[in-house]
C-alpha cells in the first residue's frame, strides 16, 4: 500500500524519477524500484519516510485478530 501511494503521489505531482527521488531525499534508483515494485530494499519505516518526505499524510491501524483477550 505505502509503494502504491508513493507511485500515485508522483503521478499525481507529474514527478519523475529524478524530481522524485530529490524530493523524498532518496537516489533516483530507489524511487524506480519502487515504481517497477521491487521492494525487496525497503522495510517499512524506509517506505513511510518516503511517504512523509513527498509531503503526505502516514496512518497505521494494527489489529489484534485471533488473538486470544486478556
Amino acid at each position: 500500500m505505502l509503494a502504491a501511494d508513493i507511485i500515485a503521489t508522483l503521478n499525481q505531482r507529474g514527478l519523475t524519477v529524478r524530481a522524485g527521488a530529490k524530493a523524498a531525499q532518496v537516489d533516483a534508483a530507489d524511487i524506480q524500484r519502487i515504481r517497477n515494485a521491487d521492494l525487496s530494499r525497503f522495510t517499512l519505516d524506509r517506505l513511510v519516510r518516503i511517504v512523509w518526505r513527498l509531503g503526505c499524510r502516514v496512518e497505521m491501524k494494527t489489529s489484534a485478530e485471533g488473538a486470544e483477550a486478556a
